[in-house]
């Protein structure tokens, strides 16, 4: 965030250097803990840290500070369901950027990505008109309505291109930050639409985004561009295609540390290839999430998803140069390693009454069995790692 500043100099006396705002170390150091937290999974702790921002912003009256710290807390409550509470403290966000000459922008994103979970599709619309209408973040003042539209996409024109260097680079940095916030409305109208059933309104408004996003090095920005493309598949029931987009989800996901989002991000794809009737490519997925729940010390939530590994497994033809049970085999060792080490209440090994499921047979032939029938059924035999965006 940027501060403006005016100086008022006597007559006749020389330009003394503008004045630099002062940042408070520790109210932006509790906000990156609160970030890193966020990122790594625990979402408390996340909380806790963005709670102790905004108190260190509540005690110095700072209202850029108290509002990204609001904002924090909003998405942060967002992510972990009580999206209720978060719409209050996004009240509270609005009026402190607001007090503090602050884009509202990202603000706005969210209460529209809220309003679409829960079905409110009118107040989502007008959420986005709003954004539209903000400064993107990156910039101070205020932004024309209508850029970019409802109806289309266009860019802004650009002003004057400096002759320096220096304020070359600056001007390429706000271009791309002005398209990145641009991309990120057309991407949240693309995902209301398809929530709608409108699938050409969401087809159009993700090409938009797509274009927008293309000069933007943002792998968060990338990562909601799969997401919304794996939705809009969704809706058309093309479900291979889905699960390739969340597969490059999880994978630009990672790239931008965002650890958090991957294992619910893998399970989607995971889903989605069980409905494309690839059920080898669905164990691949749900093993993975296993392999991070027991890496981040979960093993009884590492122990749901392995089973359901292994029972998709039961639907594959698997020879014995595939190592999948293999892997399996190993994630639940270690499982049970770490289960061994947690007392149970009654004094017994939490994982005796289970282990005979844990041991899985690398050389077993297992029947096709289908328990539901699945649509849109495809086959793929390989993973599917760059498939280009259609």
């Amino acid at each position: 965030m940027m501060f403006a500043c005016v100086v008022i100099l006597p007559a006749g006396c020389r330009t003394a250097p503008k004045a630099v705002p002062v940042v408070d170390s520790r109210v932006r150091r509790l906000a990156e803990d609160g970030r890193e937290q966020y990122a790594e999974g625990d979402i408390e702790r996340a909380i806790a840290k963005y709670q102790s921002a905004l108190l260190r912003a509540w005690a110095m009256d700072d209202p850029t500070e108290s509002g990204n710290a609001a904002y924090n807390l909003a998405a942060c409550l967002t992510s972990d369901g009580r999206s209720d509470l978060a719409r209050d403290w996004l009240a509270d966000a609005h009026h402190e950027l607001g007090r503090g000459g602050q884009s509202r922008g990202n603000a706005w994103l969210l209460q529209a990505r809220i309003a679409t979970e829960q079905r409110r599709f009118n107040d989502a619309a007008y959420c986005l008109d709003q954004s539209t209408c903000s400064a993107a973040p990156c910039d101070d003042g205020d932004a024309k309505c209508g850029c970019p539209t409802a109806d289309g996409c266009r860019q802004c024109p650009l002003e004057g291109v400096p002759c320096i260097g220096a304020k070359i680079q600056a001007k390429r940095a706000d271009e791309e930050c002005q398209h990145e916030f641009q991309a990120q409305i057309h991407l949240a109208r693309a995902r209301l639409a398809a929530e709608q059933f409108d699938l050409s309104a969401a087809a159009r408004h993700f090409a938009c985004g797509c274009e927008l996003a293309g000069d933007v090095c943002s792998h968060e920005l990338h990562a909601e561009l799969h997401d919304v493309a794996a939705l809009i598949h969704v809706a058309k029931e093309e479900y291979i295609q889905a699960a390739s987009h969340f597969d490059r989800e999880a994978r630009h996901l990672r790239l931008a540390g965002n650890y958090r989002e991957i294992p619910g991000t893998l399970e989607l794809a995971a889903a989605a290839y069980q409905q494309a009737g690839s059920p080898h490519q669905a164990a691949e997925r749900w093993n993975r999430v296993a392999r991070i729940w027991i890496g981040r010390g979960d093993a009884k939530k590492a122990w749901t998803f392995l089973r359901t590994a292994s029972e998709t497994v039961d639907l594959c033809m698997v020879d014995d140069t595939d190592s999948i049970r293999i892997r399996l085999s190993l994630v639940a060792r270690e499982i049970e390693s770490q289960l061994s080490r947690q007392p149970s209440p009654s004094g017994q090994n939490p994982v005796d009454d289970t282990e005979a499921d844990i041991e899985i047979d690398v050389h077993d032939d297992h029947d096709q069995r289908l328990p539901v029938p699945l649509s849109g059924a495809g086959h793929v035999a390989d993973d599917v790692d760059e498939p280009p965006i259609r």
